[in-house]
């Protein structure tokens, strides 16, 4: 094996193994992301269900208290950027693996290219289809 070759398999190695790393970290910031949108819901349905016009809420490292409306909208608004944020590292996430098979010489997954049927797919697909 001469050298040229044996520098561009270390590259290659070199290039898998950095999106890998990458591949985990996103996959480490989903599972922080995604409790924290859990913990946000459950927070938001107790607000939902208290009936006190004034609730306890932690800003960052501060505990606030405030009413429970304007709780509510924070904690809403909250939850909206972090379901942006997992929605970004998703797509981020599909590419990264696109590119890491791409380097690894394999075709690209074909599953993480797929979308959601729309109202009016899933209306004509019912109609023709009697089991839905």
């Amino acid at each position: 094996m001469s050298q040229a070759d044996l520098n561009k398999s270390i590259e290659i190695i070199k290039k898998t193994e950095e999106l890998a790393d990458k591949i985990l970290v996103n996959k480490q910031e989903l599972t922080v992301m995604d409790k924290r949108r859990q913990e946000t819901r459950e927070a938001l349905r107790l607000m939902e269900k208290s009936a006190e016009p004034k609730v306890w809420i932690t800003v960052g490292s501060m505990l606030v208290k405030m009413k429970r409306d304007q709780a509510i909208q924070l904690l809403k608004k909250d939850q909206e950027q972090i379901s942006q944020q997992i929605n970004l590292i998703y797509s981020e996430q599909k590419i990264l693996v696109n590119k890491h098979r791409d380097v690894e010489f394999k075709s690209p997954f074909s599953g993480t290219n797929l979308k959601a049927l729309d109202r009016k797919e899933f209306d004509a697909l019912k109609a023709n289809l009697p089991m839905l």
